[in-house]
């Protein structure tokens, strides 16, 4: 059974989404499309947006309880995305977590995963990819 905290996690992360133009599907079951694809794993959420010349998904996983065990077990690894021939493709991942959580997370995940912390004093805080 979902908690009252991941589903507002969820809602607040979708709404981000949508305001950034991504159409967002919760706990897809399956792949949208054939240009993506997965084996056992399922993202909270998965964005897509595109314009004429890039298309991006963005995949995300709400942990109310960080464990980077359990977060590193995920077959999140076996998500492939191909764009159309004509479009710059890419996959955005991104990781949310309760404030006061965030001392559970490994900072070294920002080489792959943005890090979302969602609390009520600061609704919002984003920690981008490290290039």
């Amino acid at each position: 059974m979902e908690s009252d905290l991941h589903r507002s996690m969820k809602k607040i992360v979708r709404g981000e989404l949508e305001l950034d133009s991504y159409t967002v599907i919760e706990e897809p079951i399956f792949p949208p499309n054939r240009r993506i694809s997965w084996e056992a794993y399922r993202p909270d959420l998965l964005g897509y947006r595109s314009d004429s010349q890039t298309e991006e998904i963005a995949v995300v996983e709400c942990e109310t309880h960080p464990s980077m065990p359990r977060f590193t077990s995920k077959n999140h690894s076996s998500l492939w995305f191909q764009p159309s021939v004509l479009c710059d493709g890419s996959i955005r991942r991104i990781l949310a977590v309760p404030r006061g959580k965030l001392h559970a997370v490994d900072l070294g995940l920002r080489q792959n995963w943005e890090i979302w912390v969602l609390g009520s004093t600061h609704p919002l805080e984003k920690f981008s990819v490290i290039t």
